[in-house]
């Protein structure tokens, strides 16, 4: 699974990388030059092709000089897209070898200062995001106690964790637990938006019917932006002046499965379709003007 760009209108389709590899989600710096993307890694045949899919590293990759650096030890599990607004540093999840949980890490972009920030034992914490002007980082924490994803957020430094949603569901799926997932900022930073299951009854070839929400960060105005849609609907990433938002969508039954990537406005209506192939298409971010 190769890297490609796409215009908000679905036309010129450029492709990015030529590795062979099989990449996932990335996110790209506030100058357009860094690109860091997860990578399902294979520790045993460099140069780290498609392995396991709980074996992901992190990579950073240099557009103008064509050079890539990987990030982390490929002994552990990481994943991460999101850099601080500046560009210095990236947040991610890793499970360390050995460990049972994931916590939240962030990296400089040149691969120094690996910093934890959250340190729990017997609770899981994934897909963090920086918020746009770089106060706080947004994230998903799953305990026995609550065995569900639950959206938080905390200082930079890994303090004042504050919860912002929990759905108190226990709808799941055979691949992913009850709560929510991949939270997401607006560019005013008043808004996050993520998925979660609604419905599962082997929808979508098996993935069930996934919506995407928006919250207000002070915990008001909960909206279900995919109501009346039954597909599986992930990754959403709002546009620079916040009217917008790309997503990916699972979609048909197991004979005929589609993935591609949708855009709506910030409310949920005015859907397009961007992509429509015969390959899969997912794991889209709206690349801000710079």
């Amino acid at each position: 699974m190769e890297i490609y760009s796409i215009d908000s209108n679905g036309k010129d389709i450029t492709r990015i990388t030529f590795t062979g590899l099989y990449h996932r989600i990335m996110g790209l710096d506030v100058t357009g030059r860094y690109l860091v993307v997860t990578r399902i890694v294979n520790d045993t045949n460099p140069p780290y092709g498609i392995g396991d899919e709980d074996k992901k590293s992190l990579w950073l990759t240099d557009l103008k000089e064509g050079k890539e650096k990987l990030l982390t030890d490929i002994k552990n599990n990481a994943e991460g897209d999101s850099f601080s607004p500046d560009g210095e540093w990236i947040v991610f999840y890793m499970s360390v070898y050995g460990e049972n949980q994931s916590d939240i890490y962030k990296i400089r972009r040149d691969g120094s200062n690996l910093t934890r920030l959250t340190f729990t034992s017997n609770i899981s914490e994934c897909d963090p995001a920086w918020s746009n002007n770089g106060s706080r980082i947004a994230f998903i924490s799953y305990s026995l106690d609550k065995p569900r994803f639950i959206l938080k957020t905390m200082d930079v430094d890994g303090k004042n964790i504050r919860t912002i949603y929990d759905c108190n569901d226990n709808i799941s799926t055979p691949s992913f637990p009850p709560g929510v997932y991949d939270p997401s900022w607006s560019t005013d930073d008043q808004w996050i938006i993520f998925e979660k299951p609604v419905s599962y009854k082997g929808e979508n070839g098996g993935a069930g019917v996934w919506h995407i929400f928006k919250i207000r960060v002070d915990r008001a105005n909960l909206i279900d932006l995919s109501s009346g849609r039954n597909m599986a609907e992930y990754l959403p990433s709002f546009s620079e002046d916040g009217h917008n938002i790309i997503f990916t969508a699972r979609y048909n039954d197991s004979g005929n499965i589609k993935i591609d990537i949708f855009k709506m406005d910030e409310n949920g209506l005015s859907l397009v379709k961007l992509t429509d192939d015969k390959g899969y298409n997912e794991f889209g971010i709206w690349v801000k003007h710079r």
